[in-house]
């Protein structure tokens, strides 16, 4: 069976059953929310080795959304993670 819902209302489920916060990974999948402008605090962790073959985060989005940074943390001098808050 193939079910289609639309990310709004997969939240308002998720919301609904007492779940107030989602952790959502990869590129495709955060660009997905972005674009729909569902995210309200993102993490962004850099590690300084270059992959490649990913897809970008921020690519393809019909309208600016802005964030403020929160908190900033370096790790082993040289992973960097900041939280980011969204403005709205």
């Amino acid at each position: 069976f193939f079910f289609y819902f639309t990310l709004t209302e997969i939240l308002d489920q998720i919301n609904e059953k007492g779940f107030h916060k989602l952790y959502i990974d990869g590129g495709t999948t955060i660009r997905s929310f972005l674009k729909e402008d569902l995210i309200d605090e993102m993490t962004l962790t850099t590690i300084p080795i270059l992959l490649g073959g990913g897809s970008s985060l921020f690519t393809d989005l019909p309208k600016k959304l802005k964030f403020e940074l929160i908190e900033s943390k370096t790790f082993l001098n040289q992973i960097t993670q900041n939280h980011y808050k969204r403005k709205r």
